[in-house]
């Protein structure tokens, strides 16, 4: 292998392939890059054996070869090079690197002994607008479940027909439930479950392209097509749980409060609650709702009123408090919607308005 290639284009792929190294493997060969080459391309390829990425970056090859060598240090190697031309060469267990004034050298490992990627078909790629869909991963990772005894719930679900898209994530105590309308998919023959590790990977990875985004759905994988990059996945093994037959349908009392205010005081508030619980209970009565929290292990006591407009029976009902702070940071809108029944059932928490889809 050998081939000459920018410094900056090869560290730009370099970090965003990097991603996908395990920091830990029990498997040494995981966490290498493979570094490939065809008549103008270099290819990095890396992966964890659940989730893999694949990139490439234009290059005057005038060798075609293959090498897996250690990663991180390669990553650290070519962003500290200086900038310009950088010509990379190999034999079959070294790696040679020359830049202007220097010459670094490492070993690698046969290409043959690195884990074959997934075979994916671009060519079944559905274009989905990538940003609305980095807002949907954000609005249901929080909910996904760390329960390792309930595999099913340790992904996000995706259900698509009729052009909606739409994602659930539940841990058991509280559910996310996100649409995207308007979409090119017209469904899926079988509902998937995705690894929170890839759709992190994959929000980490858009920001350095923006657009809309090949999703490519396989049998036992999901792939993103960022064109000059790919990140595919393995999916998680359901059957996932009826999540609508949960959701309350008939909560007739309504709880319309300002966003910014409700977050600002439910901190504030939480300071003083339970270590283990963080549970505060919400007072709500007409204009107004009271938020009041107890920790007797330090004697403390908070309690603050705040504007709101309350429909529906007197209640009292508690809510651990970080639940609470996460559904704020998810909504996007200056109101927030609480739309209740009794103190024992579940409530839904949802904007005033949503997005135009």
């Amino acid at each position: 292998m050998k081939f000459t290639v920018e410094k900056e284009k090869l560290a730009e792929v370099v970090q965003k392939v990097l991603n996908v190294v395990p920091v830990r493997s029990t498997l040494p060969v995981l966490s290498n890059f493979l570094l490939e080459t065809n008549e103008k391309q270099v290819s990095l390829k890396a992966t964890d054996l659940d989730v893999s990425m694949s990139a490439n970056v234009e290059a005057q090859v005038s060798k075609k070869g293959a090498l897996a060598v250690p990663a991180r240090p390669f990553a650290d190697l070519v962003r500290e090079l200086p900038s310009g031309k950088i010509d990379v060469s190999s034999t079959e267990d070294r790696l040679d690197i020359k830049c202007k004034g220097g010459r670094y050298k490492m070993s690698g490992i046969p290409a043959e002994d690195f884990p074959a990627l997934p075979e994916v078909y671009i060519s079944k790629a559905v274009k989905l607008d990538g940003e609305r869909l980095v807002r949907m991963i954000r609005k249901s990772l929080f909910a996904v479940s760390k329960d390792e005894t309930r595999p099913a719930l340790n992904g996000v679900l995706w259900h698509a027909e009729a052009d909606k898209l739409l994602m659930v994530a539940t841990d058991g105590h509280r559910l996310a439930k996100i649409e995207h309308a308007k979409t090119k998919i017209k469904r899926l023959t079988n509902d998937i479950i995705v690894p929170p590790k890839a759709l992190d990977y994959f929000v980490r990875i858009f920001a350095d392209y923006g657009g809309n985004i090949g999703v490519i759905f396989g049998e036992s994988n999901l792939s993103f097509d960022f064109g000059d990059a790919l990140l595919t996945t393995r999916l998680l093994e359901g059957p996932y749980p009826n999540y609508d037959q949960v959701i309350p349908k008939e909560n007739v009392n309504k709880l319309v409060v300002a966003r910014d205010d409700f977050g600002q005081t439910v901190r504030r508030v939480a300071i003083l609650s339970n270590a283990l619980t963080h549970q505060l209970k919400l007072s709500l009565k007409g204009n107004s709702m009271e938020l009041t929290a107890t920790n007797f292990d330090i004697g403390g006591e908070a309690r603050e009123t705040l504007p709101a407009n309350y429909s529906g029976k007197e209640m009292d009902i508690g809510y651990n408090a970080s639940y609470l702070l996460d559904v704020v940071k998810q909504v996007d809108s200056d109101e927030l919607i609480f739309e209740l029944d009794t103190p024992t059932t579940a409530g839904v928490a949802r904007p005033n308005r949503y997005e135009e889809n």
